[in-house]
C-alpha cells in the first residue's frame, strides 16, 4: 500500500482541484438524490384519486426524522391543486437534473485537471531521472521496458487517482444518501436489500488481489513486446540482409501471443467483478419486489407510490455500488504500475554532483589519471592501476586490441562513469568535485557511433544551444567539411535527416557530429574511433575535419586505424585493462617486442617502411 500512497502524494500537489471536485461530488450526489426523490410526489400527484392529501402515517423510531422532512416537503408541494403541484414538481425535477449535470460536468473537469497534471509531473520526473542516470543503467535496461513504463504504466496510475479522490468520495456519498432515502420509506426493505451485499464484497476483494498480480505480469510482458518492436525497427536493414524476417516474425508472434494470453486473463478477472455485483444486486431487487408487493397487497403498510419510489432509489444504488466495487481493482492496477515507475525513480544515480562543486571555466594545465581502476560488475575488472598525464594542448592517443578498455577510459575522463579506485584530476581538481555542467562545457565528444536525431541539420548541429548566429553554425559546418553536402541537400540546413540520420551516409553523419562538437568550442576533445567505419573518401574528409578540430586543443584520441595517430604527442597502449606501453610513434615502433609494433604490423603488413 506504500506504493499507492506514494502515487497519491503526487495528486496532493493539486489539492485545489481535488477539493473542488469533491465538493462538486457532494452537490452532484444531493441533486441526484433529489431528482429521484421527486418521483414520489410526482406519482402521488398523477395517480392519487380525489383531492391531494398528505400522508398521516406516523414515522417509526428508525425513520422518524426523515419522515418528518418528507412530510414537510410534501405539505408544501401537495398543498395546491394537482395542476399547480404538477407544475412545481416538473420545475423542481428539471432544475435538479440541470444542477446535477452541471455539477457532474465541472467535477469531472476538475478531476481531469488533477489527473492529467499528475501524469505530466510523473513523466517529467521520469524523463529527468533517466537523463541523470549513468550510462551503466542503460546497458542493463531494455528500451521497450523504459518506454512502456513512461507510457502504459503512467497511464494506469490515472485510474488510481480518480479512485482515491472521486470514487471513494462520490460513490459512498451516493450510497449513503440513497440509503437514507430508502430508510425514510421502509427500514425493513432497506435492511433486506443489504443482507446479500457482503457476499459480493468478499468476491470483489479476491478478484482485486488477483488482478494486481495479473496487471503486473501484463505490463512486464508489454515491455518485452515493445523491445522486440524497437529492435525490429532499428535492425530493419540487418534483418533483410540476413533473410531473418520469419525469424523475427516468430519472436514477435511468441511475445504477442503471451501478451494476449496474459491480458485476456486479466480481462476475465476485471470483467467478472461487474456481473457478479449486478447479479447479486438483481437477486436482492427481486426479493425486495416480492417483499414490498406483499406489504402493499396484503399488509397495507406501504403506499404504492412509496414502493415505486423505493424501487427507483434502490436501482439508483446499483451504479455507485458497482463503481465502488471496481475501485479496489483500479487501485491494485495503479499500485502495480506505480511499483514499476518507482523502480526507475528509486534507481541510484551513480554519477552524482558533489554538495559544493567547483566551477572550472578554463582548462590550463593538465589531466592526471592517478592509479585508476574500474569494473562494471563486481569481480570483473576492466581497467587496473592506470597512471598517465595529459598536458594542455597535447594529442594523446589510446590504442589496444578490442576489449582492452580504451572507450571505458575515455568515458571515465568524460565522467560518464565514476572510477572504482583512484582519481582523475583536471588542473588538480578531482572531476568528482567539478560541477557536471562546467565539465561538459570543457569537453567535447565525437563518438564512434554517431547519434543524430530526427530533426533538421541545423538543430542537430545546435543540439541544446540557443541564440547562436547562423554565421557560427555555417563556420562550424565548413570546419567539419560538411558545408558542401549540406548546401546540396534539398532544404540546406533545414533538411530533415530522418531517424538516427538514416537519410545521410556514414561520412556525412560523422561530419555533422564533428560540426556539433566544433560549435561548442571545447577545450578538451575526446574522439572515440571516429573514422573506424568509414570508406576511404569519407575517412579522408572526416580526418581532415578532425585535424582542423584538434588544432590548439587538448585531444584524447581512441584509435582504431593506427595510421591516424602517428603525430600524437603520446600513445597509451592498453592490453587487458593495463597500460603496457607509453611513448610516441617512433619510440614505440623502435621496440621490437612491443604490442604497439605488433598491432601496426598486423594492420599494414610485416614490411614497414622507414618512418
Amino acid at each position: 500500500m506504500k506504493t499507492y500512497l506514494r502515487v497519491i502524494k503526487y495528486a496532493l500537489v493539486y489539492k485545489r482541484f481535488l477539493i473542488g471536485s469533491m465538493v462538486l461530488s457532494v452537490l452532484f450526489s444531493i441533486f441526484s438524490a433529489l431528482s429521484v426523490y421527486l418521483t414520489i410526489p410526482l406519482l402521488k400527484t398523477l395517480f392519487m384519486t380525489g383531492e391531494t392529501v398528505v400522508s398521516s402515517t406516523q414515522p417509526d423510531a428508525i425513520s422518524g426524522i426523515y419522515a418528518k422532512i418528507q412530510s414537510l416537503f410534501e405539505t408544501y408541494i401537495l398543498s395546491s391543486d394537482k395542476i399547480v403541484s404538477l407544475s412545481i414538481i416538473c420545475i423542481l425535477i428539471g432544475a435538479s437534473f440541470l444542477l446535477k449535470n452541471l455539477t457532474g460536468f465541472f467535477q469531472s473537469i476538475l478531476m481531469q485537471l488533477a489527473e492529467k497534471n499528475v501524469l505530466k509531473d510523473i513523466r517529467k520526473e521520469l524523463n529527468e531521472k533517466i537523463n541523470r542516470l549513468s550510462i551503466r543503467y542503460f546497458t542493463n535496461e531494455r528500451t521497450g521496458n523504459l518506454i512502456s513504463r513512461m507510457t502504459n504504466d503512467v497511464n494506469s496510475v490515472q485510474a488510481g487517482i480518480s479512485a482515491a479522490f472521486l470514487n471513494l468520495v462520490k460513490e459512498p456519498l451516493m450510497i449513503i444518501i440513497f440509503l437514507l432515502l430508502s430508510l425514510s420509506i421502509s427500514w425493513k426493505l432497506t435492511l433486506l436489500s443489504f443482507i446479500i451485499f457482503p457476499l459480493t464484497l468478499i468476491a470483489i476483494v479476491k478478484i482485486g488481489e488477483s488482478l494486481r498480480r495479473r496487471s503486473l505480469r501484463v505490463q512486464k510482458k508489454l515491455s518485452d513486446l515493445l523491445s522486440v518492436i524497437s529492435e525490429t525497427i532499428y535492425g530493419a536493414k540487418v534483418i533483410r540482409a540476413f533473410r531473418a524476417e520469419n525469424f523475427r516474425n516468430n519472436i514477435f508472434q511468441k511475445e504477442n501471443h503471451e501478451h494476449y494470453s496474459l491480458i485476456m486473463r486479466s480481462a476475465w478477472a476485471s470483467e467478472l467483478t461487474s456481473p457478479i455485483t449486478e447479479i447479486f444486486s438483481i437477486i436482492a431487487g427481486i426479493i425486495i419486489i416480492w417483499y414490498g408487493g406483499n406489504e402493499i397487497l396484503l399488509d397495507k403498510t406501504l403506499q404504492p407510490e412509496e414502493f415505486l419510489g423505493f424501487l427507483f432509489i434502490l436501482f439508483q444504488l446499483i451504479p455507485p455500488i458497482k463503481n465502488l466495487s471496481t475501485v479496489a481493482n483500479r487501485i491494485q492496477e495503479s499500485r502495480a504500475s506505480g511499483e514499476r515507475i518507482f523502480e526507475i525513480l528509486d534507481s541510484p544515480v551513480e554519477v552524482e554532483e558533489s554538495g559544493n562543486p567547483v566551477t572550472l571555466n578554463e582548462f590550463s594545465k593538465n589531466i592526471m589519471i592517478d592509479n585508476v581502476s574500474f569494473f562494471y560488475d563486481e569481480g570483473k575488472t576492466v581497467l587496473k592501476n592506470i597512471n598517465f598525464e595529459i598536458k594542455k594542448s597535447e594529442v594523446v592517443a589510446i590504442v589496444g586490441s578490442s576489449g582492452s578498455g580504451k572507450t571505458t577510459l575515455a568515458d571515465l575522463i568524460a565522467r560518464f562513469y565514476d572510477v572504482t579506485k583512484g582519481a582523475i584530476l583536471i588542473d588538480g581538481f578531482n572531476i568528482k568535485d567539478i560541477s557536471t555542467d562546467s565539465l561538459r562545457k570543457l569537453t567535447g565528444l565525437v563518438p564512434q557511433e554517431t547519434i543524430l536525431f530526427n530533426d533538421t541539420i541545423r538543430n542537430n548541429i545546435l543540439f541544446g544551444l540557443e541564440n547562436i548566429p547562423d554565421k557560427d553554425i555555417e563556420e562550424a559546418a565548413k570546419f567539419a567539411n560538411a558545408y558542401n553536402f549540406i548546401m546540396d541537400s534539398k532544404d540546406g540546413f533545414e533538411t530533415i535527416i530522418g531517424e538516427r540520420g538514416l537519410k545521410l551516409s556514414g561520412g556525412q553523419k560523422q561530419r555533422l557530429s564533428i560540426a556539433r562538437a566544433i560549435l561548442r568550442n571545447p577545450q578538451i576533445l575526446i574522439l572515440d574511433e571516429a573514422t573506424s567505419s568509414l570508406d576511404s573518401e569519407s575517412e579522408m574528409l572526416v580526418q581532415e575535419a578532425l585535424d582542423n578540430m584538434m588544432k590548439n586543443r587538448t585531444s584524447i584520441v581512441i584509435a582504431h586505424r593506427l595510421s591516424t595517430i602517428k603525430n600524437a604527442n603520446k600513445i597509451i597502449v592498453l592490453n587487458e585493462g593495463r597500460i603496457v606501453q607509453i611513448g610516441n610513434h617512433q619510440d614505440l615502433m623502435s621496440r621490437n617486442d612491443g604490442l604497439y609494433k605488433a598491432l601496426y604490423e598486423l594492420q599494414f603488413g610485416k614490411k614497414i617502411e622507414e618512418e
